[in-house]
């Protein structure tokens, strides 16, 4: 089979394709529209003139002051859709891989793959392209087990959801933009960003609530105690799959209130009770399950699984000290 990559720099430009996975949808456009320093693109592989697989990137420019490639990041996330079943995956997405370097070699600094949940998958395009891999690893919770999900909970949380019920504490679905700038700026002071990367612009959020939520792609839960919000979770859908996107809490002032852990279970139960299969916490922290964020999540009942995130340096000599370092 002969294969042909093309780019796409906007969303109507693109062929009908279906969605298949979440962060390769096509309105993943919409979702970082109105903002000057993102620009998406989207590769897709035609064979005979028929998309038979798309992956969706994303070039942010980290510094809104400063302009040029070393101050501009290429981001993507999870594995690539495909549209056929029956085509050569490993092929394929070595090709898109080649596609995305090519594309964007001399205009960021810096390339970034995560959430592929797999530890091989990719492999051979990955190093093949120049990247090097940090070892991570994926949380997911399976909803239908026979054992519902608060019996996969260890007996610690189970006692701070009680805590937190009969202390008040609530949860529900946001319906409008009410409350929007302020779960903004509360996910921004949480704690859960100290360390992290810089945190997306308002914009941002307000498209996922405009382009996923009220098209039910996605959901924004909040828990309340006495008409306050404490802390809330942002999900995306993808058919039996809820992604966690974001999830935070006022832990320090609801402390005893376990907002946090309230927040997660609810959003676990909630999608158990619709139906879904899978609860994915994606990547959630380097390859230690007995220490921070994976060993919290993991007091929810989900399972550990060795993943990576790929990482490759667009100047050469850096690159090269840096799989010398992680490889």
């Amino acid at each position: 089979m002969e294969y042909q990559v093309k780019i796409y720099g906007k969303k109507e430009d693109l062929p009908p394709l279906n969605d298949v996975k979440f962060f390769h949808y096509v309105s993943s456009f919409d979702w970082n529209q109105n903002i000057s320093f993102y620009r998406p693109m989207m590769l897709i592989v035609f064979c005979d003139e028929k998309p038979i697989a798309s992956m969706f990137a994303l070039i942010m420019r980290i510094n809104r002051l400063m302009y040029g490639s070393v101050f501009k990041r290429c981001y993507i996330s999870q594995q690539p859709s495909f549209y056929e079943e029956n085509v050569n995956k490993i092929e394929i997405f070595n090709l898109l891989i080649s596609s995305l370097v090519k594309e964007v070699e001399n205009k960021v600094f810096f390339i970034e793959y995560r959430n592929l949940n797999d530890a091989v998958f990719g492999y051979k395009g990955f190093r093949e392209n120049g990247f090097y891999s940090a070892k991570w690893i994926n949380v997911r919770n399976s909803l239908q087990r026979k054992r519902k999900i608060w019996d996969q909970l260890s007996s610690t949380r189970k006692n701070q959801v009680n805590k937190a019920r009969r202390k008040g504490v609530v949860v529900e679905e946001l319906t409008s933009h009410d409350k929007l700038r302020e779960i903004y700026k509360l996910i921004d002071k949480s704690r859960n960003w100290k360390m992290s990367k810089k945190f997306p612009p308002y914009q941002y959020f307000e498209n996922f609530f405009n382009c996923y939520v009220s098209l039910g792609k996605g959901k924004i839960l909040i828990s309340r105690y006495n008409e306050k919000i404490i802390g809330g979770i942002i999900l995306g859908f993808e058919q039996k799959t809820v992604y966690v996107l974001y999830f935070w809490g006022k832990e320090k002032r609801y402390k005893t209130y376990y907002p946090t852990v309230f927040t997660i279970f609810s959003a676990m139960e909630i999608a158990e009770k619709e139906g879904y299969e899978f609860f994915d916490f994606m990547d959630s922290g380097y390859l230690n399950i007995n220490a921070g964020k994976p060993r919290f999540l993991l007091q929810f009942g989900g399972k550990p699984k060795s993943t990576r995130r790929w990482y490759r340096f667009n100047w050469r000599l850096l690159n090269f000290f840096a799989k010398k370092i992680y490889d």
